[in-house]
């Protein structure tokens, strides 16, 4: 039994040592023992307010998540933050009324006060008619830092969205400067979005994307803003076939969705209605980068994206050379279109970036957490 013991604490150093597995990452849960299920992420971000062109206003600030197993009578969960030196900046119990419950697990969300010094730890207690757990969170952040622009190389003044788990429907992020930079702090973890954006959403661009973005380092992600977006990207290996990356994802071009055209298509003997969002794409309206290297396109295909019987949209899996990839660690993968195209006798311009991150295990297949 000791030695068993003795592998088992050996193998986890080595994982900690080269950092495949983050502290913070866990979440969704990897393991519910030992209240390890307890966590907490402190967003800290300045307040913001931006005024769009639309008219709609965003307005941006900090927030406290907390998330845990769910007792099943009603419960309450209190949360303590503390700076390094001990102070204490934050304390508040909620009510089991006040949480998001999704198949057995809690989240609360709530707006706090911007500090500004990071906060080192936070404890969080749920109390139940089953007893009290406790767990103390020790916070640890990433500077994500970068630049914002447009396909003609001029910089954007904009702001980043942030989405943990879902969409941006918070208001968690940050301004750029006028040059387009920006530079934020976030929990380390896997983020299910980052929504790049200036004031011009919905009237003249669209956003970028940063999809299932891996926070567990610094590291600078540069975006581009245009007319279209890369929507839905995913990115995994060919396993067991050639050295290839499969990038499936599905466009939208503004002036092309205002026409709120459709299509029909036979799908298994059935009719779809396909929504027209954009134009016919080409392999050469695309640059496709593995880690900072532009990988060649072997081929792209078109396929149909069913929402529900009888709709769907038009979508496109692009399959990339990766040879010139570094085939270990984290993999971040950009997609960017560039194309003219006519609508109603007028040129207009399509054009859109996206990212994707996942990690590659020692054979260089695809490992997702």
């Amino acid at each position: 039994m000791k030695a068993v013991k003795l592998i088992l604490v050996l193998s986890v150093s080595f994982f900690i040592s080269v950092s495949v597995f983050p502290a913070q990452i866990p979440y969704p849960f990897c393991d519910t023992g030992q209240d390890n299920d307890i966590l907490a992420y402190w967003y800290y971000f300045p307040e913001a307010v931006v005024k769009m062109e639309t008219g709609d206003v965003i307005a941006f600030h900090s927030s406290l998540h907390l998330y845990g197993r769910a007792p099943a009578d009603k419960f309450r969960v209190k949360a303590e933050a503390y700076l390094q030196d001990g102070k204490k900046i934050f304390e508040r119990e909620f009510e089991s009324e006040a949480a998001e419950i999704s198949h057995g697990f809690f989240k609360i969300r709530y707006p706090v006060d911007h500090s500004e010094t990071l906060p080192d730890r936070i404890v969080v207690s749920i109390t139940s008619a089953q007893g009290r757990r406790t767990q103390e969170i020790r916070c640890q952040y990433h500077k994500v830092f970068g630049t914002l622009g447009d396909f003609d190389g001029n910089p954007a003044k904009g702001f980043i969205f942030v989405g943990p788990d879902g969409f941006a429907g918070e208001n968690l992020g940050i301004e750029t400067d006028e040059n387009g930079a920006y530079e934020m702090f976030l929990p380390e973890r896997t983020y299910n979005c980052l929504i790049p954006n200036t004031q011009a959403y919905g009237s003249t661009a669209l956003e970028a994307w940063g999809w299932h973005i891996i926070v567990d380092s610094d590291q600078e992600i540069d975006f581009k803003i245009g007319t279209g977006e890369v929507y839905n990207l995913n990115v995994w290996p060919n396993n067991g076939g050639g050295s290839t990356y499969f990038i499936s994802f599905r466009p939208m071009v503004l002036a092309q969705a205002r026409q709120k055209k459709t299509f029909q298509v036979e799908l298994d003997g059935r009719s779809f209605a396909i929504g027209d969002l954009s134009p016919d794409l080409e392999a050469n309206d695309f640059r496709v980068t593995v880690n900072g290297e532009v990988a060649e396109i072997i081929s792209l295909q078109k396929y149909y994206e069913t929402r529900r019987p009888g709709n769907g949209l038009k979508a496109y899996i692009i399959q990339v050379d990766k040879t010139k990839a570094g085939i270990f660690g984290k993999q971040t993968v950009t997609v960017e279109y560039d194309k003219l195209f006519e609508i109603e006798g007028k040129q207009v311009r399509a054009s859109a970036m996206g990212c994707f991150q996942f990690y590659l295990n020692y054979g260089g297949y695809s490992k997702y957490f």
